[in-house]
């Protein structure tokens, strides 16, 4: 098994210290697209509302595997029905 550390950033910078053990490269980046939709899910207005939200996953030493980037824009139409 392979432990994984997922830090994310929303309006928050939020560092994992105790990360996730993995049977495998393939189930770590699994967990990591399902813990962007749960950040969304959990917090849907504040997203479309603030800059760009981060899950960054790393190793056991820091290096840096994989980062999926959030950014929720709202065009001009968009922008007039949510106002």
């Amino acid at each position: 098994m392979m432990r994984f550390y997922f830090h994310t950033q929303t309006d928050i910078r939020t560092t994992d210290t105790e990360g996730v053990e993995y049977p495998s490269y393939m189930e770590a980046r699994k967990d990591a697209i399902r813990t962007c939709g749960q950040m969304m899910e959990d917090a849907p207005e504040t997203f479309w509302d603030s800059r760009p939200w981060s899950v960054t996953v790393t190793d056991a030493r820091g290096l840096i595997l994989w980062e999926i980037v959030l950014d929720g824009q709202a065009s001009a139409a968009g922008q007039s029905i949510t106002s």
